[in-house]
């Protein structure tokens, strides 16, 4: 196949295939109809086909393979045919130039022999040029000189010719290539970019456009999964009505009044709106007039450059755009400080963060399923399929929503389960067991692991009035120009599900509720960042936060926006002054001070007097694999964390066999006993020899490229 692969590519003239959105190999349309013309309709679609399912040439099956080859070898042969009456005919044409200049009369014959030949070849189509014929025939190999150093004599870093610059070259051998001067070109490359990064400014100081770009990437709308509602005022009224059974058994002889049967209960919902501004002032904007962004001053002399202010105006609008999307998802709404800009993620409550709430409010009952892996999502969905009420899961209105990230995984999972069965489908956008519940996923959603089931268009974005935040008011005062605008918005549901006082009243059924979701949002090893020497860390983003080096020492005295009965995950990620917590204050109900070290672990709960509980601490040691005393060559197969133990004697490791390429591996030190111990040779490249002392740590990634372990960082 590879050999048909350069048989098509030298025919086409091209180095490389084109790929489609999806990264397959594929023809361009005109590639297409110029194989077909020469090769047929049959060959070029099954020469597509194969070059999409085997790119690499190397699983093509052997009766396709004959079926190319035999028809290149068909077409090739035609072709020398055609080339061979070529140049007959060529023959022909001198033969009768000299036959009618001479006018002899005798070759009659002859003449109209030689046009029969013309005509026939004449109705021939012409033979592609070879590449790279039409080049001179002396072309002699190229001696650099003292003058060949800038393309077009221009004395500019980005035009020079050079190692660094290895698109110059190849343009600069292409050129000389024409006029017959042979010159190494080194082979094209399409990642490589260092030197244009290194030109940038150079390239900003020369002229190109009269547009600045932002390159300011436009997030997908999130309009287009769910539906719109606009004029939405706060406290906006949605009245739902939960009704009992009705129907029953004809029961002839009865008092009327003694088989009345049914209720029904009005429910409101009131939709929070959250109030969302933009403020801005562009200033000192003269500066313009002194700098390359000149050429863009169309108001003379005047302090305010509208034509700079109306290209930002719209670039604003894109990132608004942008922060509104992922906060449709991911926002949290915080109370903002006086005179304080806030977050754009605090502005107003997400889905996510709303599913939540209607949890805590009694309204959903969570399926109680646990976590799930990337090996185990397929059965996990269909476990959480089958929990909802079948009347709801075969409607053909059940729409499962998760992460983009889960969606790709839920696929994979499912190739492996069934991609050999001869009915399978792959990319399904349904739960592969109930065809009716469609699958949509949602962009900005990952790493959260949350699975929402609910009807279609059950959930909705809601604004003010249309528009609002995109309608920038602009008002000049002195030398400045001010921008604002103020909307409105929220995520919300028609129906979510009757509200209840406890747990324990809400129906194992889940009949009362029309939203249904797994019992799981954060991954448990996702946490975020905390401020550094932050003494007070917040967890209204999310509940499980990570400490980052200190500038001093920082002992935690309260974790702010905790929930009541919301468990709290609180991480040492940095040795340079850990946090800790003392058992004192809101920490009283600690059952010893945590001082942790990198990696570990304390998870605790808010009670509703403002004191914290400890439910758990883990140890990053603890859980940890143990490699073995006297083991100079231990094996990682197990994990990715692992601890040393007491040795009887000094060890080195040399080695960690059954590592897996670019997993990044840490290694705790676990005893001062004969530490063990890394030197920088051999199988290790590092900073400088290692001793795995208590409390030391060292994280080694292994390279595919040599199989050296790398050091990522230490402890």
């Amino acid at each position: 196949m590879k050999k048909i692969f350069m048989t098509v590519l030298a025919f086409l003239h091209i180095q490389a295939f084109a790929q489609d959105k999806d990264g397959n190999c594929t023809l361009t349309e005109e590639q297409k109809d110029k194989l077909i013309a020469t090769y047929g309709d049959g060959f070029s679609k099954m020469f597509v086909e194969a070059l999409s399912k085997d790119p690499d040439g190397t699983k093509t099956e052997a009766s396709v393979l004959e079926v190319l080859n035999s028809t290149i070898t068909k077409v090739d042969a035609a072709n020398a045919a055609t080339a061979l009456q070529k140049t007959t005919a060529d023959k022909a044409l001198a033969d009768l130039a000299l036959i009618q200049k001479e006018g002899r009369s005798e070759d009659k014959a002859t003449i109209l022999s030689h046009l029969a030949t013309i005509a026939v070849l004449s109705a021939r189509a012409e033979l592609d040029p070879k590449p790279g014929s039409g080049l001179p025939s002396n072309s002699v190999v190229w001696i650099p000189k003292a003058n060949d150093t800038h393309l077009f004599g221009q004395d500019t870093r980005y035009f020079a010719i050079d190692d660094e610059h290895p698109y110059n070259q190849r343009l600069f051998s292409d050129v000389m290539a024409r006029k017959g001067i042979i010159i190494p070109a080194p082979k094209a490359s399409s990642t490589d970019y260092s030197s244009l990064k290194t030109d940038l400014g150079a390239y900003y100081r020369t002229r190109m456009m009269d547009r600045i770009q932002s390159f300011l990437v436009q997030l997908p709308n999130l309009t287009s999964i769910f539906p719109m509602v606009s004029n939405l005022t706060d406290q906006s009224v949605l009245t739902n009505v939960f009704m009992t059974e009705y129907s029953q058994a004809y029961n002839p002889g009865s008092q009327f009044g003694n088989l009345v049967k049914g209720t029904m209960k009005f429910e409101d919902e009131k939709v929070l709106m959250f109030d969302g501004v933009f403020a801005h002032i562009f200033q000192d904007m003269k500066e313009v007039e002194k700098t390359w962004l000149g050429y863009i001053n169309n108001e003379g002399s005047k302090p305010i450059k509208l034509a700079l202010v109306e290209f930002l105006a719209v670039e604003i609008m894109k990132a608004l755009m942008n922060e509104l999307n992922i906060r449709r998802i991911k926002g949290v709404y915080k109370v903002p400080t006086l005179n304080v800009p806030s977050p754009a993620i605090n502005l107003s409550d997400g889905l996510l963060k709303r599913i939540k709430v209607w949890i805590a409010n009694f309204q959903i009952k969570p399926f109680a399923v646990g976590d799930y892996t990337p090996t185990t999502i397929s059965k996990y969905v269909k476990a959480l399929t089958l929990l909802v009420p079948e009347t709801l899961r075969n409607s053909g209105s059940m729409i499962l929503y998760m992460s983009t990230d889960n969606v790709s995984a839920y696929i994979s999972n499912n190739e492996t389960l069934y991609g050999l069965n001869q009915d399978y489908k792959a990319g399904l956008m349904y739960v592969h067991e109930f065809p009716a519940v469609k699958i949509v996923g949602i962009t900005g959603m990952a790493p959260s692991k949350r699975m929402i089931f609910t009807l279609d268009g059950n959930i909705i974005l809601g604004e003010g009035e249309p528009g609002e935040m995109m309608n920038i008011n602009f008002e000049q005062q002195d030398w400045i120009l001010k921008a604002w605008s103020n909307w409105k918005e929220t995520v919300w549901a028609y129906r979510i599900g009757r509200k209840y006082n406890s747990l324990a009243e809400m129906p194992n059924d889940y009949s009362t509720q029309l939203m249904f979701t797994n019992d799981m949002d954060e991954p448990s090893d996702y946490f975020i960042n905390m401020a550094a020497n932050d003494v007070t860390p917040s967890v209204i983003n999310c509940n499980q936060i990570v400490s980052v080096a200190n500038s001093q020492a920082t002992a935690i005295t309260n974790i702010t926006d905790a929930q009541v009965g919301i468990p709290v995950s609180l991480k040492c990620g940095n040795a340079t002054n850990p946090v800790t917590i003392a058992v004192a204050g809101n920490f009283s109900l600690l059952t010893a001070p945590w001082t942790p070290v990198v990696g570990d672990q304390i998870n605790l709960v808010l009670r509703s007097d403002g004191k914290f509980i400890e439910l758990k601490r883990m140890s990053a040691i603890s859980v940890a694999n143990i490699f073995a005393d006297g083991d100079a060559t231990p094996t990682v197969a197990a994990g990715d964390t692992f601890v040393t133990s007491s040795n009887t004697a000094p060890l080195a490791i040399t080695n960690l066999t059954n590592a897996i390429p670019n997993r990044i591996y840490t290694i705790y030190g676990g005893s001062a006993t004969n530490s063990t111990t890394i030197a920088n040779a051999g199988n290790f490249v590092l900073t400088a020899a290692m001793t795995l002392g208590v409390g030391n740590i060292i994280k080694l990634q292994k390279s595919e490229s040599n199989s050296k372990f790398y050091e990522i960082s230490r402890v």
